[in-house]
């Protein structure tokens, strides 16, 4: 995660990422001042307030710079010199009607990529619930099981995880709360997982004996290879002997695909 902590440049964050954090008002107009002076300022220029209304100026192109210019504007040819200022007048004042114009096209284009962007925070924030849920209405998946509930939250990532036993084995020791987890191969497309919990009561090794069962099956369906049979042992050692309670050492079990 060492991109984290890299310093990141003003000029490299959009508007949206920077607006979509402010308290502006819905109701604003976005000003495109164009791509050139891009190469000297930040996507966002300003943010100001203007005849009650908040005004967004951007170094982007807007609708009026990417088209042609000789669709808005005719060709001039022929002009004396004493004409020359009252036409360029007359050019700018044409510019800003076509550029009023089009403002309208700018400042929806601008409020859909913002909402966007507000949208990705709100996702962010939430984390990845609003994948689990649309994947557990779909599917029949039991969500009262402890182990599931846990797992279930790298679901979205199941592309990348599924076949990485080592990172597996890592993920499993933190959702099944044990103290180790070792993985054994038992043939050539036969591997054992072997989970292991000391300090547990026989009642204790049992109901999480139980539990895990069921949470394998959904392991081993979501996270695992086709081609290969998995099993799992659940061991517990080094128990303390209490005066009336059974001593179990070394008990464990397995679940054959």
């Amino acid at each position: 995660m060492n991109y984290l902590d890299k310093h990141i440049d003003s000029t490299d964050i959009s508007a949206e990422a920077l607006i979509a954090l402010m308290d502006t008002k819905e109701d604003f107009d976005v000003v495109m001042r164009g791509i050139f002076s891009r190469n000297y300022s930040e996507d966002l220029i300003s943010v100001r307030n203007e005849y009650d209304k908040t005004l967004v100026e951007l170094s982007r192109d807007g609708t009026f710079h990417l088209l042609p210019e000789a669709l808005l504007f005719d060709e001039i040819k022929g002009v004396a010199d004493h004409d020359v200022r009252a036409q360029h007048k007359q050019l700018k004042e044409k510019q800003e009607k076509v550029k009023s114009f089009f403002q309208f096209f700018d400042n929806e284009r601008f409020k859909l990529t913002l909402q966007q962007e507000k949208n990705t925070n709100h996702i962010a924030e939430k984390g990845n619930i609003f994948l689990l849920t649309g994947m557990l209405d779909e599917t029949e998946i039991d969500t009262n099981n402890e182990y599931i509930t846990k797992i279930k939250t790298v679901l979205p990532f199941v592309s990348h995880l599924r076949g990485n036993h080592l990172l597996l084995a890592d993920i499993l020791k933190n959702a099944l709360s044990v103290d180790k987890v070792e993985t054994q191969k038992i043939e050539t497309f036969r591997m054992r997982f072997i989970f292991q919990k000391d300090g547990l009561s026989k009642d204790e090794y049992h109901q999480m004996n139980k539990e895990i069962t069921v949470f394998f099956d959904f392991f081993t369906q979501w996270f695992l290879p086709v081609e290969m049979e998995y099993d799992f042992r659940l061991k517990s050692r080094k128990t303390p002997f209490t005066l009336g309670n059974t001593l179990l050492l070394g008990y464990n079990t397995h679940l054959h695909r």
